[in-house]
């Protein structure tokens, strides 16, 4: 007996749509996936900086020293490159070791948005006073050293409150978003909150 039946040679119209149909879905999961994942990024780093925060913040009340944050820029490119962490301690700022420094992502940047702008410093530093015999002669202490002192814009207090008051502005160069950190006294710890420009 002969096939009186014709074998199909190609596809049909509707099966190529249906193909199409199942690429374009995948192409654009993808892309959203993709999308969430780059603004991702930009939150947990303000998510570590945070938890960086919060720990000194701890660290003050349970050591019972004032902790201060200072920022280590690129000398070549005088931009921010990562925040160190300083220990009030015999009158003076000193850089610790512990907790580690922050390192910031290349195309950020931190601002100190202080509530009052102070002439004084925080906190007054041995190496800021004058001794009796400078005093005697009429010199100033900080002749060449005066790169030495180290002063944070923003401490931790160990009686569990932040001095000067204000907000942490972390932003990113290719990013529409920011975020403020900024001291809660309700819950006592750095709390965040992300804004549009």
């Amino acid at each position: 007996m002969a096939n009186s039946g014709r074998q199909q040679a190609g596809f049909t119209l509707i099966e190529i749509m249906v193909v199409v149909v199942i690429i374009a879905t995948l192409s654009m999961m993808t892309v959203v996936a993709i999308n969430q994942a780059f603004e991702r990024r930009y939150s947990n780093e303000a998510e570590k900086l945070l938890v960086w925060l919060n720990q000194l913040s701890e660290f003050s009340a349970m050591q019972g020293a004032a902790y201060g944050i200072v920022i280590e820029a690129d000398k070549k490119l005088n931009t921010p490159q990562r925040l160190r962490a300083t220990v009030y301690y015999r009158n003076r700022w000193l850089a610790v070791s512990f907790p580690e420094p922050f390192v910031l992502q290349p195309g950020s940047k931190i601002d100190w948005l202080m509530d009052d702008i102070r002439e004084e410093p925080l906190f007054y530093q041995q190496a800021a006073l004058r001794t009796r015999e400078e005093i005697q002669r009429g010199q100033e202490a900080l002749g060449d050293d005066k790169e030495d002192v180290v002063e944070p814009p923003q401490a931790f207090l160990p009686d569990g409150y932040v001095e000067p008051e204000g907000e942490i502005r972390l932003s990113f160069d290719d990013y529409d978003r920011y975020f403020l950190l900024y001291w809660d006294d309700d819950s006592s710890a750095m709390v965040m909150e992300g804004k549009q420009r």
